[in-house]
């Protein structure tokens, strides 16, 4: 199946990422020159991709927001739930993934995928059915961040979470409820495993049954609650404190 990942940043961190099969980069042949564009070139280049030139209005057909650039690549590489725990294993690190119990916006889905970019999540668990997956739009609202996180797409989400606390992971909700906990008087600096749920009716209500604990983010404004992408954000950032800070071994703290 060939999808075509559209805009400059998913581009380059495609490139970057060498995770999927790129068959070739499509440029606009109006399109300026810039520190970016030479960085794709010389990624392709490094990679013996193709680089060809395209009229812009052919890439319009394919995609809106290209900033004329676009890669023609294979499928997301999907992996699946032992691999994550075998690569919080490798990294001598407690588990650190991220559950999304059936968000379907995009958008916030790619916001999402690269705040757990940004602090090191070991992966990252979507269900398969009624929920976004990893396509070029969330990638390129991702700004390409997509490209490094890995991605389960599991067929049960609360089995997948079974799974998780028999292998001594601790499955908390994200979730404002009258039973969660505030965030901040909750360790969560061990093996974690936080479930984020949709934009309108949160959790499910097996997926909370299935959770370890709530938690909630504490709150004075008037309104009742945040974007899920920006809860979710500000949850991982909380986990990643209580982790210390920590860094894989040998890997850039950039």
């Amino acid at each position: 199946m060939i999808e075509h990942l559209y805009g400059r940043n998913a581009a380059r961190e495609c490139l970057r990422a060498r995770r999927r099969h790129i068959h070739k980069v499509i440029l606009a042949d109006s399109l300026k020159p810039s520190a970016v564009i030479d960085e794709i070139r010389h990624l392709a280049a490094g990679l013996n991709i193709p680089v060809i030139t395209a009229p812009r209005d052919q890439l319009d057909r394919l995609a809106t927001g290209h900033q004329g650039v676009m890669l023609e690549t294979g499928r997301y590489p999907l992996v699946n739930l032992d691999d994550i725990l075998a690569r919080a294993a490798r990294q001598e690190e407690p588990p650190f993934l991220l559950a999304v119990d059936h968000l379907e916006d995009p958008q916030n889905l790619g916001a999402i995928l690269r705040t757990a970019d940004a602090v090191g999540v070991h992966g990252v668990i979507l269900p398969r059915r009624r929920a976004a997956g990893v396509t070029p739009a969330v990638v390129n609202a991702s700004a390409g961040a997509a490209e490094h996180v890995w991605v389960a797409e599991v067929p049960n989400l609360v089995q997948s979470l079974q799974r998780l606390k028999e292998a001594g992971v601790w499955v908390v909700g994200l979730e404002k409820h009258p039973t969660a906990q505030p965030f901040h008087r909750v360790d969560l600096s061990g093996p974690v495993a936080l479930v984020v749920g949709s934009e309108g009716t949160g959790l499910s209500r097996l997926a909370r049954k299935t959770c370890d604990l709530l938690v909630q983010l504490p709150m004075r404004g008037r309104v009742e609650s945040l974007n899920a992408s920006v809860a979710c954000a500000l949850a991982l950032y909380e986990i990643w404190r209580a982790r210390g800070f920590s860094h894989a071994p040998g890997e850039s703290k950039a």
